[in-house]
């Protein structure tokens, strides 16, 4: 961790009785506080109250239980058998960073193609003067662009998997 993440940090203690307290607000939160933390991407870490032992993983596996437990599949029971099965594996730390790599790519890959998406939607609508024949062709030569945006960005994920 960089001193510039530890500023930027925040501090969550966990009580005896499994209570949270954000120590930047000063106030106590709830799982659901940390996982929107989580998803408006702020950093924070989880310690005992006691011993100051670190249990943001802990916390994180929770946060993701619950939100599995709620309906969302995100992870079938095939992902999560092959997972199990590379937990002592020689290859664990091989398939942590290809993992963390993967996720990385797939979010950067996830931000060309909504720019991609939302310059080509701006070029449909900005195209939409001329002659009723004129805007079916260009729409058209837009939603080709579009489709083979799309297939360009598809073919990178899938040589990244």
């Amino acid at each position: 961790m960089t001193p510039k993440q530890a500023a930027n940090q925040v501090v969550i203690r966990k009580y005896a009785n499994r209570r949270l307290y954000d120590t930047n607000a000063s106030r106590y939160v709830t799982i659901d506080d940390l996982k929107l933390m989580v998803k408006n991407s702020l950093d924070f870490r989880v310690v005992d109250a006691k011993n100051g032992q670190d249990l943001t993983r802990f916390t994180l596996l929770q946060i993701i239980l619950e939100i599995e437990t709620e309906g969302h599949k995100l992870l079938s029971v095939g992902v999560l058998q092959q997972l199990i099965r590379f937990y002592g594996d020689k290859m664990e730390p091989i398939l942590s960073r290809y993992l963390e790599r993967s996720m990385n790519a797939f979010l950067d890959h996830q931000g060309q193609a909504e720019d991609a998406l939302g310059a080509s939607f701006d070029a449909i609508r900005s195209s939409g003067g001329g002659t009723a024949k004129a805007n079916e062709v260009t729409t058209a030569d837009n939603l080709k662009l579009i489709r083979d945006e799309f297939d360009q960005l598809k073919a990178k994920l899938d040589r990244l998997g």
